[in-house]
């Protein structure tokens, strides 16, 4: 009875200290990927059991960023590639933060590959549709380099290719404000209500982009 009483006891102690500890190990992973190159962040993950943590999961992510650095998804600029070589590779679309019952991301004055992003706001709750918003600035000769290659192929890409393919190669600053939603299924991602423009057109196809740029980092486990 004393040893079974033992290895019990042990066993309570263990699952306390994953429960404890995973979280934690959690945000300073986060907390890593996103200031890896600069800029601050604040991390908060919670999941019970912890061990949902261990395949993205959890009931809570919270992340507030400021001056980070982030490369876009696959497709991104040549510029990028060095850099996205070391970087862990990403899920589909959302997939790192489509198993947290409330996603909670803010982040300020940061950079999505040639994107100025002045604000970029993330939230979902439960299973529905994430509510994404931003507001950045990109050059003109930026946004033609960018191409279709860069983009997922969904609808409006049409649209923003034949901006891209007409910009001027200046310096010109081109302002993107986006208020959409987006939808996460089986790895794909979709553009669901609202609307962006970028030089006055949908941009669903860039916002896109850069949220998946921005889940990358948040992947746990890859």
């Amino acid at each position: 009875m004393v040893a079974v009483a033992l290895v019990l006891t042990l066993v309570v102690i263990a699952v306390i200290a994953a429960q404890v500890e995973l979280p934690r190990i959690a945000e300073r992973r986060i907390h890593g990927r996103l200031t890896e190159r600069g800029g601050t962040a604040d991390v908060r993950v919670r999941a019970f059991p912890a061990s949902r943590l261990l395949r993205n999961g959890g009931d809570r992510i919270e992340v507030r960023g400021r001056g980070v650095e982030i490369g876009l998804a696959p497709g991104e600029s040549p510029s990028e590639a060095e850099g996205a070589a070391r970087a862990v590779k990403p899920a589909a679309g959302l997939g790192a933060l489509d198993d947290f019952a409330h996603v909670d991301v803010e982040l300020t004055d940061f950079r999505a590959g040639p994107f100025a992003v002045s604000a970029f706001v993330l939230e979902r709750r439960h299973s529905g549709p994430y509510a994404m918003a931003t507001r950045a600035h990109v050059s003109a000769a930026d946004l033609a380099a960018l191409g279709l290659g860069a983009l997922p192929q969904l609808p409006g890409s049409g649209l923003l290719g034949s901006v891209a393919g007409a910009a001027p190669l200046s310096s010109r600053p081109i302002e993107v404000s986006l208020q959409i939603e987006l939808i996460s299924t089986a790895g794909a991602l979709e553009v669901g209500a609202g609307g962006g423009t970028i030089a006055g057109y949908p941009a669903g196809p860039l916002a896109t982009t850069i949220a998946e740029g921005v889940a990358r980092r948040l992947e746990i486990v890859p």
